[in-house]
């Protein structure tokens, strides 16, 4: 049934192929916008169905796209320009989140490999050894891969500054 209501309305199809939107994404944004809360497929259908033969209910989801995509281009246009300083501290933050850096950044760093490991004694639970070790070969890392670790220890920071 959605597929024929796609279908039946080329003007709505091609407005959503311009926004480089999928029928879920719009389908979803469509049932906040109709503030449907049900989980149940009928009435989500019927909702949905009324709220594309709407004009202005159509046109503010495209304009929602639109403006969300507007500020994801803009953030990361933001987050690309990450000044090269090496003042990045990793210090008070977790180890599960230290760990997951260490996997995403530095695999092949023993410390990260065997944090957990209670045959190798030098790393297991060394947190001081961790936090060393991930501030200074994160220093080694190229520019993009430096620049992606400082915005996700950045966001840590904040996000624990928050609490």
């Amino acid at each position: 049934m959605l597929k024929r209501t796609y279908e039946r309305q080329n003007e709505l199809k091609k407005a959503m192929e311009d926004s480089g939107i999928e029928l879920k994404q719009f389908m979803a944004i469509g049932l906040e916008k109709v503030n449907v809360k049900s989980k149940k497929k009928r009435i989500r259908q019927k909702a949905l169905k009324k709220a594309l033969s709407q004009k202005e209910v159509v046109k503010d989801i495209l304009l929602t796209v639109e403006g969300d995509q507007g500020e994801k281009k803009q953030a990361s246009e933001k987050e690309n320009i990450v000044p090269r300083n090496d003042d990045v501290t990793v210090r008070g933050l977790p180890v599960t989140f230290l760990l997951k850096l260490g996997k995403k950044f530095l695999k092949e760093e023993d410390v990260v490999r065997f944090y957990y490991n209670a045959d190798k004694d030098e790393f297991y639970k060394n947190k001081q050894l961790l936090e060393d070790v991930v501030e200074n070969q994160s220093k080694k890392l190229e520019h993009s891969q430096f620049a992606a670790f400082q915005v996700e220890v950045k966001a840590e920071l904040e996000k624990r500054a928050k609490k």
